[in-house]
């Protein structure tokens, strides 16, 4: 490397005299490519702006990293942080409103066992649409229309569901492209798909499995011996209420991933990134979870592994691996792309903003590989990473790593496929298909907190991206039999809707104890942001009179029965002291004050 201190000093004058070059900036539709016409607030206090759209533009930008916010109309603003030299960007913008078409072929599907492939032809440089493209793709085609938009639909996957298939894009000047190695997987698949001028791109799409720096691993099969055992080994969600949730932690606005091309399609590794794509955490999580788990997988394998995979890349916000990006989008990483699986997708909003963390403060660097089973298989062609194997088999682990010895059955019998730190991909699949399957917030706990008992690195907990404030109780003063409305405010910090959530309230006074009200309990959707959220609570006719403190909480329903029970994810609770007061049964509000039924003496001056 060139030193500039090796240069002679008229030369450093030059080079310091010459201005950086402005940054370029393109806006895109994260879920569809389209180009998108938008507001960058580059400076909060003087109010200055630049406009932008779906081409690279020169923006000026200050010599220092400075927090700026995309704004356009129907879409989620996007607040990154940028300086002058840094290397092209392109941000993907999250709409309001999902595209209809996404929608109509969700309802065709809805219920069978058809699959699909949709998406959009964009240009790689402009985003605009192409149209008249022909896509191929399991023996089916179609031609993209005006909108560049395309579908197929496709038959139910073998019963082994290992097959695989390539998908061909002809697009005439614009060049071809050819993507081996698609995995088959029921639902639908969503693809942006970008050409250029006389571009021709052969890529494979594997699945990956992360290697946190060391040499790029993936999960192209199912290790042997993966079947589900005959009978359950356990019955975990017996201690699922144990499971502990870390303060509430606000997940990253956003999160920068390199990538080779403006359009955000072609993954790179570490320092052959020359460009930067910034996404949404939870964008980056549905654009990335089917590239690393496998999208037929089971839903609780799923939603353990979008913790994982959140966690994974919010850690890297904080620590990036370059100055122009957090994190790059290969197996070098975490592999990330600009593809969906509906499966996928919902695993992520089931889990939106949910992280982990050892400090209570920020998201920890939760590692996971293929499969962390400590035993080599002499007759398999698996590789093994994990350098230390003391745990033996039926354990996952690598001590000497810092990560210790987990007993994970499940594994038994299984070659070690990665580096045997923290979750194991496969593990979570195995434990998720068993007869008496745990939940996937057990699974979560299983891998990084061994439960509770963990140690050394195995001790994380799930975060909560969900917080109360400013309760009330309405009205303050009631009679038993009667209802009052708990209120409060929430604050949902993941930017999508949480739609899977409860609310419970309790009272509560010193000699009487809890008095619930389950009846009311109710499931309800939290978008983004701040909301003001309530419900009716009825105080039983034998209430006691007195001052009662409530307490009102949110609950994330993880066994989606609509009722809080122990194995739903407390994500906050709320506790107003003194917020009720119960009159007495004729409604009498001075016998509420004095416990003891004595009354007050009366003092004549």
């Amino acid at each position: 490397m060139t030193r500039i201190a090796a240069l002679p000093a008229l030369a450093i004058c030059v080079l310091a005299s010459v201005p950086a070059p402005a940054a370029q900036i393109a806006a895109r539709d994260a879920l569809t490519g389209a180009p998108v016409q938008a507001i960058l607030k580059l400076d909060h206090d003087t109010g200055r702006t630049a406009r932008i759209d779906g081409r690279l533009r020169a923006v000026e930008l200050p010599d220092h990293v400075t927090t700026i916010t995309a704004q356009a109309a129907g879409y989620r603003s996007l607040e990154f942080h940028a300086k002058k030299n840094d290397q092209p960007m392109t941000l993907l913008l999250d709409p309001l409103e999902r595209p209809e078409k996404f929608a109509r072929l969700e309802t065709q599907i809805a219920g069978t066992e058809a699959r699909a492939l949709q998406g959009y032809i964009r240009h790689a440089e402009s985003g605009r649409a192409v149209a008249g493209v022909r896509v191929e793709f399991e023996g089916t085609d179609t031609v993209s229309d005006a909108e560049g938009y395309f579908q197929l639909f496709l038959q139910p996957c073998e019963a082994s569901g290992t097959e695989r298939s390539t998908l061909r894009v002809q697009a005439g000047a614009q060049g071809e492209l050819t993507i081996d190695n698609i995995l088959c997987s029921p639902g639908i698949e969503r693809r942006i798909l970008a050409v250029g001028e006389n571009i021709t791109e052969r890529t494979s799409d594997t699945v990956g499995a992360v290697d946190n720096g060391n040499s790029g691993g993936h999960v192209p099969r199912p290790p042997a011996h993966s079947a589900p055992l005959v009978e359950p080994l356990m019955s975990p969600l017996e201690d699922a209420g144990a499971i502990q949730l870390a303060a509430g932690i606000q997940p990253p606005a956003s999160i920068r991933i390199g990538f080779a091309d403006a359009a955000c399609t072609q993954e790179c590794c570490t320092g052959s990134c020359g460009h930067t794509c910034i996404k949404s955490l939870e964008t980056y999580v549905r654009n990335g979870l089917h590239r690393e788990w496998i999208a037929s997988w089971n839903p609780g394998s799923l939603r353990a592994g979008s913790v994982a995979y959140r966690s994974y890349g919010a850690w890297h916000v904080d620590n990036p691996r370059s100055a122009n990006y957090d994190i790059c989008s290969s197996a070098c990483c975490q592999v990330n792309g600009h593809t969906t699986h509906s499966s996928t997708d919902s695993a992520t909003a089931r889990t939106a903003g949910v992280m982990l963390s050892r400090d209570g403060a920020t998201p920890f660097r939760a590692e996971y590989s293929a499969d962390n089973n400590s035993w080599v298989d002499p007759n398999s062609s698996l590789s093994c990473s994990n350098s230390d194997l003391s745990c033996g088999d039926g354990f996952a682990g690598s001590p000497a790593a810092d990560w210790p010895c987990l007993n994970d059955p499940v594994s038994l019998g299984q070659s070690c496929f990665g580096h045997g730190r923290g979750m194991s991909q496969w593990g979570t699949q195995r434990w998720a298909t068993q007869p008496d399957a745990p939940l996937w917030t057990w699974i979560v706990d299983h891998y990084y907190n061994d439960n509770g008992s963990g140690s050394g690195l195995r001790t994380a907990t799930m975060t909560s991206p969900v917080e109360l404030s400013a309760g009330a109780a309405t009205p303050s003063t009631a009679a038993p039999g009667t209802a009052v409305e708990l209120s409060a405010l929430a604050n949902n910090m993941s930017t999508t809707e949480h739609a899977h959530l409860l609310i419970g309230a309790s009272l509560y006074r010193s000699g009487t104890g809890y008095i619930d009200d389950s009846a009311n309990d109710k499931p309800f959707a939290l978008p983004s942001g701040t909301h003001s959220v309530g419900r009716p609570f009825e105080i039983p006719a034998t209430a006691s009179p007195g001052s009662y403190d409530v307490l009102i909480s949110l609950y994330l329903d993880v066994d989606e029965n609509g009722q809080i029970t122990a194995h739903d994810l407390p994500l906050a609770l709320l506790n107003i002291p003194q917020a009720l007061q119960v009159l007495d049964g004729n409604g009498d509000e001075d016998a509420d004050i004095f416990e003891d039924r004595f009354e007050p003496q009366t003092i004549t001056p």
